[in-house]
């Protein structure tokens, strides 16, 4: 369960609250042997789940015609390699089952969605604080970072790796716990949720919570606050099978917002960005390195940098309105009004 605490912990040492996240494009299955023919089975199935964590939303998979890419996949493969998987805590993994871990080249990847309509999600992906509270009839607590002993926090872990969704756990130091108690978290009231937040500075916050009806079964109640918009959704089951689907619906919706289909023949809009705020090299390199990492956006040039402000341009393709989405979710920098120039974006770099 290291991954998240990292995530947590490497906060607090970074101003950027956009996570690109390794091992998007590749992804492994149980094989029986390292056979060829054994390999030619499973490829497709590994290509599919990485299709999942590339393209973001599961009915546009599922309204796709994926056949062309998933029948050559080897022309897609950059790497192959054989591990033994380690057992599950839940022993549904056989110790030391034979697996093949694949890594697909991306600009093929890519190239091949492109080819067939389909939307491809950017490897810098927003961060996402996760409240979950567990309600057992008795009393209520928060679920925190470096709770290793609970199925839920695995259950969390698998569930984000697999559709390529960085999130955080809270800390619940006494910080947390001054700020905000589990009933408060229950209520669902948006402002006190987005003042304990503000610390962990995600943009996305997800509130989980979780009502255990029978040792086996659980409901949740789901609500997502973005830039103060709420929405909510319901699951129920078995836990483990909630929550991943809990947090699949709500993967789905993010990945609607962010991503948009691009045609190879698309017109890239030729588009200038000013950015107040970049005060030295680093402020310079970390913007320059965001934007040009953003999905949709290629030629980027620096134009001047002067009286700590910058100024860009750079081709965007496709709906403009994604590119803009985007920033105001990664919290990297904030939209400003403009001083009367047209067709320029304003924005500042924030701290």
């Amino acid at each position: 369960m290291h991954k998240i605490i990292l995530i947590v912990l490497s906060l607090f040492a970074t101003s950027s609250f956009a996570t690109e996240l390794a091992g998007i494009y590749q992804s492994q299955g149980a094989v029986a042997n390292q056979d060829a023919q054994e390999r030619v089975r499973v490829s497709p199935d590994i290509l599919r789940q990485v299709l999942l964590k590339v393209v973001g939303d599961r009915a546009v998979l599922d309204a796709a015609n994926l056949t062309p890419i998933l029948s050559d996949v080897d022309p897609l493969i950059q790497q192959s390699q054989y591990l033994r998987l380690p057992e599950t805590a839940d022993a549904l993994t056989p110790s030391n089952q034979l697996a093949l871990l694949l890594s697909f080249n991306e600009s093929a990847l890519n190239l091949a969605l492109t080819n067939n309509g389909l939307p491809i999600w950017s490897k810098s992906r927003p961060d996402v604080l996760i409240w979950l509270v567990i309600d057992d009839g008795q009393t209520r607590r928060v679920l925190a970072a470096d709770d290793e002993s609970t199925l839920y926090t695995s259950t969390l872990e698998h569930a984000a790796t697999r559709r390529g969704l960085p999130i955080l756990l809270p800390i619940m130091d006494l910080q947390d716990q001054s700020q905000i108690s589990p009933d408060a978290l229950w209520s669902g009231v948006v402002a006190p949720i987005e003042q304990a937040s503000q610390r962990y500075g995600a943009k996305i916050i997800l509130l989980s919570r979780v009502t255990v009806l029978t040792n086996d079964v659980v409901h949740i109640s789901w609500q997502s606050i973005i830039n103060g918009a709420s929405e909510q959704w319901q699951s129920e089951g078995d836990m483990t099978t909630t929550l991943q689907a809990g947090l699949d619906e709500f993967t789905d919706k993010l990945a609607r917002e962010l991503t948009q289909v691009v045609t190879s023949q698309a017109q890239n809009e030729l588009s200038a960005l000013e950015i107040n705020n970049v005060r030295d090299y680093a402020d310079y390199s970390r913007t320059m390195a965001y934007l040009a990492n953003l999905q949709y956006v290629s030629d980027l040039q620096m134009v001047t940098l002067e009286d700590d402000k910058l100024a860009v341009t750079m081709q965007i393709k496709g709906d403009k309105s994604v590119f803009t989405r985007t920033l105001a979710i990664d919290h990297m920098m904030e939209e400003e009004s403009g001083d009367g120039t047209a067709d320029v974006m304003h924005y500042r770099l924030l701290p």
